[in-house]
């Protein structure tokens, strides 16, 4: 081998090396900001709140001129509808149980938004983007499908929060869960910070 081709090796070792020890520090800081967020209520419902803005259907605003138009946005913030929130959430429970989701049609989902298979069994779900809390009626339905379904159990989701009634129904049912709006980030947060434990750990065996 001449020294020209061990010259290029070296460089190419060295660049590796540089590009690990980038991608390490780089995961430090996502960590640390990471563990930031997992401590700070208000960090947490916040994201909530955009989690809301970002799949909310738009709405209308008045113009000064008296006119009606559709509600507008800043190009740097994603917007997407209701039905892809049930898709995002669906995609948070799977990582979070480890197990497989299936999204209904909207159109016939009958208070059901998507299956959760976690271990043979099934666990139903109802997904909603509400700036409100939630009253007890979306519960009591979902409830309807996991008894006519002989489901395991059941999840309410929602961006916003649930008052007491929906609270205190949902405690009878005992297989009904309750997910507001920040304990849905703590779900998101879970699923990207493993994602990137698996990304670091592919990393390194390389």
């Amino acid at each position: 081998m001449g020294l020209i081709e061990i010259a290029a090796l070296i460089v190419a070792a060295i660049s590796l090396v540089h590009l690990w020890v980038v991608r390490k520090s780089h995961h430090h800081k996502a960590l640390t900001i990471m563990e930031q967020i997992e401590t700070d209520d208000n960090l947490k419902r916040t994201l909530a709140m955009g989690i809301y803005y970002r799949f909310k259907n738009k709405g209308t605003v008045q113009t000064g001129e008296g006119e009606v138009v559709e509600e507008k946005y800043s190009k740097l913030f994603i917007k997407e509808d209701p039905v892809s929130f049930e898709r995002f959430v669906a995609n948070i429970f799977e990582k979070k149980f480890n197990g497989t989701a299936w999204v209904t049609n909207p159109s016939w989902d009958f208070g059901v938004d998507f299956d959760l298979t976690v271990k043979d069994e099934k666990y139903l779900a109802q997904v909603k983007c509400y700036k409100d809390d939630m009253g007890y009626e979306p519960i009591a339905l979902l409830h309807s499908n996991v008894v006519k379904e002989e489901a395991a159990g059941g999840y309410v989701i929602t961006t916003g929060s649930f008052n007491k009634n929906a609270v205190n129904y949902a405690h009878s049912l005992k297989n009904i869960h309750l997910i507001n709006g920040v304990e849905l980030v703590e779900y998101w947060l879970e699923g990207v910070k493993e994602v990137d434990k698996e990304l670091v750990g592919e990393m390194e065996e390389a």
